[in-house]
């Protein structure tokens, strides 16, 4: 038998792989090509992280960080009056809130805070999935150690490259800080809307409590506020912000922080806010004493230091000082005419404003039950007349100060309409209120118009426009003779509520505007100098530049009383000195010119005349006669003594006060006289201490008799002429002693009244920025004394009478107060203070007797010119 043979190997099958080694092949090459991305992303990773790393900030600082806190001001009664701040905070400890507050954040931010190491990666990655939805957008994940680790450290710009930074020092916070430290933070930091930063200002600002003090509704008010701070706060609206504190209050069920029981009595529970914070007062003060805190100590230690600040400011005297010098502007402006609308709008675009300012009304949270809040158009007519637009943040709440991120419940970007509906203020209705409205309709039958102030109407009568004849040269030189002369369907004007009416019906109002005459009005306590009331303008929204300190202006004749006194100082003047108020040439040694004076009145003068009656009447003959008696630099260098420090012409219109002075230095040149020649410097800033308590500066009066008493007394004895009989009689109205002078720079550029009893000394300015003329007429005695005389008798009310304090070194002498000579048997006296040795000796003749050509031959006084 032949052996069977082995079967044939062919050579194609033999050269084909197995199935297996295939797919291990495959495999291989998926390991490699996911290891190479493994690594690539590791790689990626490692390279991000050292780039990012590179300058990132210390998490060790924060050990021992203090968020930046307000420095609060108190005024002179010790209530706080003021704050200066980067951030409105104050720093309270974490440890002292109850468990219902901090939980209110934890379970509406980070329910699981102490459970986790700062990242929350399964909210991240939900957060990474809402971006690929079909109309998704990028939502938060942050826990609360990244949005304080933001906060702190980092800034709240929407980028990814802030993000990774974020992750990055995220975990070093919980590793450099415990949990608890971190949430103190937390609070500290967040920022709740409205200018607030910090759980304890937030408390205070919406509810008037400290945070300590919340209940379960209001921290979950508090705690739903952080998400959106703007358009999310009770104040801004309040539909929102209690469905978002029902949010959290059912978070802190679901998270077992509270049990459903208490979470359902709040549920339903109205968020009710705090009365409406105090407007406040003295703004011009206050910036005044910003800028001279900054001065010395620097911005960041002001505005971020938490310093405590004592200053001179009495509120009630303040307040007075504003309302007087915003009134007396206003009738001043009135007298001037009306200026037109703020602007105009068509109906149709005006009905879109409407719809979203009614929506914002009907949102928005109110301060009491029955507050009726009404739109300030003001704003929607701004850039249209200049100094017509309105103040900036006119009305603090309902306005959006800084943008939030963006608000997942209206991500899209919001219209123009939108954008400035949100700018217009909105305002509680009461009577005064002054706010822009929109001119809805037009009677002329029936003598009225009606404004829409958007929540409420208002009616303007005919017969209270008397005021608003158009400015300048133009069609109507009188008064308007019928409605549709001054008003149009369309413009946006401002008005001035008057009164209110029960319902829904139009309250009552006129037509208004914001003056652009400007002024101010300074207040000095002559005891111990302080400065206790100090307006600057007529609104310091429109204008920040303080008129009381910051502008040098001509006094007029109210420098003349320095004059006069420097003449009774030399001894060669007395109140009965003659002088001759005739319009005689005189050269000027000092500037070689010849000038001849002249009197207000032009071609009106006396003759001879007593000085007493000469600064009575406010004669500028006698006034340069007596510059040239004493030569400009003696008159300079008394009025330096009593505290004018600005540079003065040397020459003979300085007799005329066309040096230029600040109203601040003035005013205290007049509590000179008024403390009887001890001149201290002006007392604003009181007392300074830093965060820590320790006393930075502190300042009272250091008073130096710069002045003879007996003279000081004699000027305040003349100025009490000018009140009594002169130009300034209207100041009797006081019903109390009182001394003061007018002054009127030349073309009716400055109208000045200072003057002072033995309690309060004040200087009233009026006048324009640009140095434009007032008008004739607008005289210190017509423009502003009523400013001085309003916030006057307001001031003193409560305030018994007393008489002027009579130094030794007076003389009183029963005077003759035509001849200036003695009172004789047959000629009726009038008591007269003399300097001691300085009373005439001679006794004045019979009425009818006197030769007018040799009165200076009469000896009356000391001399006579």
């Amino acid at each position: 038998m032949t052996p069977a043979r082995p079967p044939r190997l062919h050579s194609k099958a033999s050269s084909r792989p197995s199935g297996g080694s295939g797919v291990l092949r495959w495999l291989k090459r998926l390991f490699l090509l996911g290891l190479a991305a493994v690594l690539a992303v590791v790689g990626l990773g490692i390279a991000t992280y050292v780039y990012f790393d590179r300058d990132l900030p210390s998490v060790e600082s924060l050990r021992n960080y203090r968020p930046p806190q307000v420095t609060k001001v108190l005024c002179e009664d010790g209530t706080l009056c003021a704050e200066y701040y980067r951030e409105r905070r104050t720093l309270i400890d974490a440890k002292t809130l109850p468990a219902h507050v901090k939980n209110a954040f934890l379970a509406a931010e980070d329910a699981e805070f102490y459970h986790h190491k700062g990242l929350d990666y399964f909210g991240m990655a939900r957060a990474a999935l809402k971006v690929f939805k079909p109309g998704g957008h990028m939502t938060g994940a942050s826990t609360i150690t990244q949005q304080a680790c933001r906060g702190l450290l980092l800034t709240q710009e929407r980028k990814l490259s802030r993000k990774i930074r974020e992750w990055i020092l995220t975990p070093r916070m919980e590793d450099a800080l415990s949990k608890d430290e971190i949430l103190n933070l937390y609070l500290n930091q967040i920022y709740f809307g409205q200018g607030r930063s910090g759980i304890e200002e937030a408390a205070y600002y919406y509810f008037g409590k400290h945070a300590k003090e919340l209940s379960v509704g209001e921290a979950a008010s508090l705690a739903g506020t952080v998400q959106s701070p703007e358009r999310i706060n009770p104040v801004t609206n309040m539909v929102r912000a209690k469905r978002r504190q029902q949010y959290v209050l059912g978070q802190l069920a679901k998270h077992g922080f509270l049990t459903e029981k208490v979470v359902k009595a709040e549920m339903d529970k109205p968020i009710l806010l705090a009365p409406r914070p105090p407007a406040q007062v003295g703004p011009y003060y206050i910036e005044e004493i910003r800028r001279m805190l900054v001065a010395r100590y620097g911005d960041d230690a002001v505005l971020s230091g938490g310093m405590r600040v004592q200053i001179a400011m009495r509120p009630r005297l303040q307040a007075l000082a504003d309302e007087a010098l915003r009134t007396g502007l206003e009738t001043l402006d009135h007298r001037m005419g009306y200026r037109g609308p703020l602007g105009n709008l068509d109906a149709k675009r005006f009905a879109t404003f409407k719809g979203l300012l009614g929506t914002r009304i009907s949102e928005a949270g109110k301060r009491a039950r029955d507050e009726t809040l009404v739109a300030d158009l003001s704003k929607l007519g701004e850039g249209q007349r200049g100094p017509e637009a309105a103040p900036k943040d006119a009305a603090e709440e309902g306005v959006e100060e800084k943008p939030d991120a963006a608000d997942e419940e209206n991500p899209e970007a919001p219209s123009a309409e939108q954008v400035a509906a949100r700018r217009v203020p909105l305002v509680p209705l009461k009577e005064g209120l002054k706010l822009g409205g929109y001119v809805v309709k037009v009677e002329d039958d029936k003598r009225r118009a009606r404004v829409e102030l958007v929540g409420r109407q208002a009616e303007i009568a005919f017969d209270t426009l008397g005021w608003a004849r158009p400015r300048g040269v133009g069609k109507w030189t009188a008064s308007p003779t019928r409605m549709s002369q001054v008003l149009k369907v369309g413009d946006i004007v401002r008005v001035r509520v008057l009164k209110l009416t029960p319902g829904t019906g139009p309250v009552v109002a006129t037509l208004d505007q914001i003056p652009e005459v400007q002024g101010a009005l300074t207040v000095i306590d002559p005891v111990n100098r302080h400065v206790v009331a100090l307006a600057g303008g007529y609104d310091f929204n429109l204008s920040s530049f303080n008129r009381a300190t910051q502008a040098k202006r001509q006094p007029g004749s109210s420098f003349k009383p320095f004059l006069y006194a420097a003449a009774l100082a030399s001894q060669k003047f007395t109140t009965m000195s003659l002088v001759n108020d005739a319009p005689d040439p005189i050269r000027d040694p000092y500037t070689g010119k010849v000038w001849k004076p002249q009197n207000f009145e032009k071609n009106s003068y006396d003759g001879p005349i007593t000085i007493r009656r000469a600064i009575t009447l406010s004669k500028n003959t006698v006034s340069v006669r007596l510059a040239e008696a004493l030569t400009p630099p003696v008159v300079i260098d008394f009025a330096k003594k009593a505290g004018v420090h600005s540079e003065m012409p040397v020459n003979y219109t300085l007799a005329l006060g066309t040096g230029e002075v600040s109203q601040l230095e003035i005013a205290n040149a007049y509590t000179t006289f008024d403390s009887l020649g001890k001149y201290a410097d002006p007392i604003l800033l009181v007392k300074v201490t830093d965060a820590r308590g320790t006393v930075l500066e502190a300042h009272e009066a250091a008073f130096d008799e710069t002045l003879p008493p007996p003279v000081a007394y004699l000027a305040t004895s003349l100025m009490r002429s000018v009140v009594e009989e002169g130009t300034a009689m209207q100041v009797k109205e006081l019903n109390r002693p009182a001394a003061g002078k007018t002054g009127t720079a030349s073309e009716y550029r400055d109208a000045w009244f200072t003057g002072y009893t033995p309690d309060l000394v004040a200087s009233a300015w009026v006048g324009f920025d640009n140095h434009g003329p007032l008008g004739s007429g607008e005289t210190g005695g017509k423009a502003a004394l009523p400013i001085w005389l309003a916030f006057m008798k307001g001031a003193l009310a409560d305030v018994p009478s007393r008489d002027f304090d009579v130094p030794p070194g007076i003389a009183l002498v029963s005077i003759d107060p035509q001849s200036g000579l003695l009172a004789g048997a047959s000629v009726p006296g009038r008591a007269e203070p003399f300097l001691e040795g300085t009373a005439p000796t001679q006794e004045a003749p019979p009425p009818g007797t006197m030769d007018e050509q040799n009165f200076f031959k009469a000896g009356s006084g000391k001399g006579g010119l």
